[in-house]
């Protein structure tokens, strides 16, 4: 199967082209803002890299946030447009979701996963996995005082953007905190890992939708659409 993945929920662009484990081609730029300038451009040169139509692949797979609100919407605007130019199913991916199984066996062994996302606030997106990667609290945008509550009395990993933050903000219940070293952004290769393995499972596939933990600062288009214009994938290569 192959699949292209891409994430521009947070401050990272990245993109690859996954082929049944194999990394076909990959691109990444961290950018605070313009995803809807680079993104793409970005993919139809990840596209010539890998010597791939979009008739060629099989799958569309999507972060869904939670992140910059403004970033969501342009991925999955994209991500949708890209699908109905093309005919191509589309799977959303969290980027909980995705980050939690980017870490390794011994690392997370017989500790809880605490994902912890920027804001842009002084609070945190966080979500906790046990250490089989099942979720043990729900999504939520918490101070630190809430995300003290949430680590429990668990060995911690901290896996995300602002670990070192939230590693301050957790000293003070004296945990036994690990920092991840698998990397603060979502690898679009377990974006692309994650949604083959859904699509296999033969299970239903939903329209994605954004994973928004608190209200946007940003006055919202009527139309998600709105955000990017209509994608028209070239079959050239």
């Amino acid at each position: 199967m192959t699949v292209l993945a891409f994430d521009t929920a947070t401050s990272s662009c990245a993109i690859c082209i996954w082929q049944d484990g194999k990394i076909l081609a990959n691109a990444q730029k961290i950018l605070e803002r313009g995803h809807a300038e680079v993104l793409v451009p970005m993919i139809e040169d990840v596209l010539r890299a890998a010597a791939l139509t979009y008739g060629e692949l099989d799958l569309l797979a999507v972060t869904t946030g939670p992140g910059a609100f403004t970033g969501i919407r342009i991925g999955l605007a994209t991500a949708r447009s890209l699908a109905l130019a093309s005919g191509l199913p589309l799977i959303g991916v969290s980027n909980f979701d995705a980050l939690a199984h980017a870490t390794t066996p011994d690392e997370r062994h017989r500790r809880r996963i605490m994902i912890v996302l920027e804001t842009k606030r002084s609070d945190f997106y966080a979500c906790c996995y046990d250490d089989n990667l099942a979720p043990v609290a729900d999504p939520k945008a918490v101070d630190e005082a809430a995300l003290v509550e949430m680590a429990g009395n668990e060995k911690i990993l901290l896996v995300g953007d602002v670990i070192e933050r939230a590693s301050a903000a957790l000293q003070g219940k004296r945990l036994d905190i690990q920092l991840s070293s698998t990397g603060r952004h979502v690898d679009p290769a377990v974006v692309a890992a994650l949604a083959a393995a859904k699509f296999r499972s033969g299970g239903p596939i939903d329209l994605p939708q954004p994973l928004y933990l608190k209200p946007p600062d940003v006055n919202l288009p009527a139309d998600i659409s709105a955000v990017t214009p209509p994608i028209r994938p070239s079959n050239n290569r």
